[in-house]
């Protein structure tokens, strides 16, 4: 417990460092970023399909990847279009050039393009124009709360059973406790940028709506359907590993396991603060 705890101070702390600072610099780095925890979390999917006897078809998962920010960056959601297509018709020739590929192979292959490779391409867009400095951390902050009262909610007051046959340590109080966590992480969110500003000005989109307790109705639904998202994410992830027989994706973080552990959640929410922005920019 301590060194889960321990780690996850740390990972939160260098990522608001990344996200907070990295920003004032160049945008570019954090599109790095993204690109390197998409490639772990290419990698990691891969070798869990490879675990549980699947071929995903590599070279087509390295080329979308390799392409993946460039062009996001570039054509924005077109580039994440493009970048799904070329990964699908680049692994569609191998399978028909190469016979020793099972259908199978390239289920595998389109599932990994989408699931981690595309949703993790979604903070590009944010990064870009769909929500700036706001979205990210909004796309951050719920995830982050949603697991942290999640666990604590969970380890404390204990309980029923929520999917033993999925997650056996996970209990209906924590998932209560999680959701109520996705709440306060968009108050959280909301405090800081449309009630006192503290950090509008580092952010393209200074605040939800002009009107602040309308401003504050949307943060609250998004808090409380991100935290079911979250959730979902996590046991979407958590069903992987037990079908392939893993405990973790990775080991990349001692006490957390790889990447793709950390970032089920986030693949999650990254869809809603998508649309969120994209709906919020056509209406006003």
């Amino acid at each position: 417990m301590v060194k889960r705890i321990a780690t996850a101070s740390v990972l939160i702390v260098v990522l608001l460092a990344l996200v907070l600072f990295g920003r004032l610099l160049t945008r570019l780095l954090l599109d790095f970023v993204v690109f390197a925890c998409a490639a772990v979390a290419v990698h990691e999917t891969y070798g869990v399909f490879k675990r549980a006897g699947y071929s995903p078809i590599g070279g087509a998962l390295v080329a979308a990847t390799v392409l993946m920010v460039p062009l996001t960056v570039l054509l924005g959601p077109s580039g994440l279009i493009v970048t799904v297509a070329v990964g699908a018709l680049t692994a569609l020739s191998v399978f028909t050039m190469k016979h020793n590929y099972e259908l199978k192979d390239m289920l595998a292959t389109a599932f990994i393009l989408v699931y981690p490779l595309a949703l993790t391409g979604i903070f590009s867009l944010i990064n870009h124009g769909y929500g700036g400095l706001l979205g990210i951390l909004l796309a951050i902050v719920v995830p982050v709360m949603t697991d942290t009262m999640a666990y604590f909610a969970g380890i404390t007051i204990g309980g029923k059973k929520l999917c033993p046959n999925i997650s056996p340590k996970k209990t209906v109080a924590g998932a209560v406790g999680g959701i109520i966590g996705g709440i306060l992480g968009a108050f959280l969110i909301f405090v800081l940028f449309d009630w006192t500003g503290a950090l509008a000005d580092l952010s393209e989109v200074d605040a939800l709506l002009p009107d602040k307790w309308l401003s504050l109705a949307v943060y609250l639904v998004i808090g409380y359907l991100g935290g079911f998202i979250c959730e979902m994410g996590d046991l979407a992830a958590s069903w992987i590993k037990r079908k392939a027989g893993i405990k973790d994706f990775g080991k990349l973080f001692p006490g957390h396991g790889g990447i793709m552990d950390r970032l089920d959640s986030i693949l999650f929410m990254l869809p809603v603060v998508y649309a969120l922005f994209a709906l919020l920019g056509a209406l006003l």
